[in-house]
């Protein structure tokens, strides 16, 4: 009594210092049983429900640790000083015989756990400074948004967001499955995003209020401006979460977190968040970002939850004013459309001169495309959304030659569709007709074949008002028009408008597309000497320009008309090099239609069952990517082939 010794506090038994369980924790099943793995670093974004996994976890396998559980939430005492003196009178050493160093205190607890069955939980750490003094022998939990690389041999456990079922199933938890059966709990699942605390505090909400339905409250979080205010019970929101790991970072990373709130991209790869700032790491050892993924491209990428998105405009808005939102756009839209430009254009030419921001061959750029997809596709809405009308238009002119090639026709919609009203609201007649070119465009991808020739008939006459400065793209439009003709097997008018756009540009790459289109319309139209002559001389054109894509296009044309005029090893040698083309530039879809080439050139050479294999091999991929005209043409030849 004298010593005020700790254990006279602790009649019950040993120490249990961990805080209330969690009521209706959810999920994270697979998580629980690896807690006590020795040093353990349970680590995430802010909200997912670190420490109550954490603490779930110590209150199910308690009876593992007959000697006590310590806790330390290091938020709230970040002197590992104090902690450890704490820990060691609770563990029984007395006041006066707490060594006063903080190395020496160090080596009493580690000889105090040595021998003692002991768990050790340090909740929200911020770095590993925090916890290395506090670690033992014995078993310790470590939540924090970082990893902890510094930790060296600890095993760690990422924590993200919960799926559907688990957040449907937390919901139910907190209001009751009667209430549950309202058609908004799906809405407000979105809204949460997962998130564990929004959840919580979405279901405590409607828990204390039993007159409001998940489809009311899902109405009140629909607006994204109000949405954070919503989301608040009693003393509980979701902005406190943000704002610990926002107020703790550097000037810099805080400007970092503001400006990427300007983007609504689900994520973004290196290069574009340094544009805003070198401090991507520091934003993920917050928990404000997350390093989720390599991508195709080889790169880097992150993400930002949607909530965390709006906290952080939220502190673009209030912290540099409504103006913050365009500017910071404006600063992205330079760098992205050259680095498009960049990467699009070795899909179209072999000048080298043109790539300004690396991209060593074509399948690079193919690839760098195809990583980044999401993202341009979102910031073109982005830049819209802003009032960047220009950089909007062109990001969507510059996507849709890429974006009609991969087939990413669900993209290329909304794309088309902003871009063209983002040309409108310019009053720029020529980027209107550019756009209502590639709405055409769009609608010939999709076989809206009625659509499309209005479409392209409006931008002709468009092109054609603008005078002798819209010749070039006049003949464009009528070599697309001529081939929407050809697809609706109307031949004569087809050629009529293919052999004006070929007048006008008899080279150059207008011209090579000509060639290639009346060749396609010769053919289908049984005169095959004719259409060889002029496919050969387009796949030259294309060969020379570097166009790689197209020029594929033309071999495989070409084939089919050697294949009409009987001339089959001619054929195989098309075909086998539009293949070889496809391969190297890692074009499933050309590969496709390659594979279906070499199947009609071994159908001719009386090989069926070669044909039927190189068949089946086009279905799949067409099969694969969804592509239905792909898959129409392909059973067609496994028909003929039966």
């Amino acid at each position: 009594m004298l010593h005020d010794d700790v254990m006279l506090h602790v009649s019950a038994g040993p120490p249990v210092l961990l805080p209330r369980d969690v009521a209706h924790f959810t999920g994270r099943a697979d998580l629980l049983d690896q807690v006590f793995s020795g040093l353990v670093v349970v680590h995430g974004p802010a909200g997912v429900g670190k420490s109550a996994l954490a603490v779930r976890a110590a209150w199910r396998h308690r009876e593992r640790f007959p000697d006590g559980i310590l806790y330390a939430d290091l938020r709230e005492s970040t002197r590992p000083g104090a902690i450890l003196e704490d820990f060691l009178r609770w563990l029984g050493c007395p006041a006066q015989a707490v060594p006063a160093s903080e190395g020496q205190r160090q080596r009493l607890l580690r000889t105090y756990t040595a021998n003692r069955r002991v768990l050790v939980v340090l909740d929200d750490a911020t770095d590993e400074s925090q916890v290395r003094p506090l670690l033992t022998s014995c078993p310790t939990v470590i939540t924090s948004r970082s990893a902890l690389g510094g930790l060296t041999g600890a095993v760690r456990l990422p924590l993200g967001v919960l799926d559907d079922d688990e957040a449907r199933d937390l919901l139910v938890k907190l209001i009751g499955e009667e209430r549950a059966d309202d058609g908004g709990v799906r809405e407000l699942m979105r809204f949460c995003g997962g998130l564990p605390i929004a959840l919580r505090i979405a279901g405590s909400r409607l828990a204390t209020r039993p007159g409001w339905t998940p489809g009311y409250l899902a109405g009140l979080l629909e607006d994204e401006r109000g949405r954070l205010d919503r989301l608040h019970s009693g003393d509980q929101t979701v902005r406190s979460v943000y704002a610990v790991g926002y107020e703790g970072l550097p000037t810099p990373a805080r400007r970092m977190v503001r400006l990427l709130g300007a983007l609504s991209a689900p994520d973004v790869a290196d290069w574009a968040a340094q544009v805003f700032g070198d401090q991507a790491d520091a934003l993920v050892d917050a928990g404000l970002l997350e390093a989720h993924t390599v991508d195709v491209a080889g790169q880097v990428r992150h993400r930002m939850h949607d909530l965390t998105r709006l906290y952080a405009r939220e502190r673009l808005v209030e912290e540099e004013g409504v103006h913050a939102v365009r500017e910071a756009l404006a600063r992205l839209q330079a760098v992205v459309i050259a680095r498009v430009q960049a990467s699009r254009f070795p899909l179209v030419s072999g000048e080298p001169t043109m790539r300004s921001f690396v991209t060593r061959d074509i399948k690079e750029s193919v690839e760098w495309l195809v990583a980044e997809r999401a993202f341009l596709a979102a910031l073109v809405g982005d830049l819209y959304g802003a009032g960047l009308d220009e950089g909007a238009w062109r990001l969507a002119h510059l996507l849709g030659p890429f974006l009609e090639r991969r087939r990413f026709l669900d993209d290329w919609r909304p794309v088309a569709e902003t871009g063209l009203a983002a040309a409108r609201r310019t009053g720029d007649a020529r980027a209107e007709a550019l756009l209502l070119r590639d709405q055409g465009d769009l609608c010939r991808a999709e076989g809206r074949w009625a659509e499309a020739l209005d479409l392209l008939t409006r931008a002709l006459g468009a092109f054609t008002s603008l005078g002798t400065s819209g010749g070039k793209e006049a003949a464009q439009v009528r070599r697309r028009i001529g081939q929407v003709h050809l697809e609706q097997g109307r031949l004569d008018e087809a050629e009529r408008q293919l052999t004006s756009s070929l007048h006008a540009f008899s080279g150059g790459r207008v011209g090579a597309e000509a060639q290639q289109a009346l060749g396609a319309v010769l053919r289908r139209a049984d005169r095959p000497d004719e259409a060889a002559d002029r496919l050969a001389a387009a796949a030259g054109l294309f060969d020379a320009l570097g166009d790689r894509h197209r020029h594929a296009d033309t071999l495989l044309e070409l084939a089919a008309a050697r294949l009409a005029q009987r001339r089959v090893p001619d054929a195989r040698d098309c075909a086998q090099r539009a293949r070889s083309i496809a391969v190297r530039l890692g074009d499933r879809l050309l590969d496709a239609h390659a594979l279906l080439a070499l199947a009609r050139v071994n159908r001719a050479e009386g090989d069926r069952d070669a044909a039927r294999k190189l068949a089946e091999d086009a279905f799949k991929i067409f099969d694969g990517v969804a592509d239905e005209p792909g898959r129409a043409t392909a059973l067609d030849l496994l028909a003929a082939l039966v």
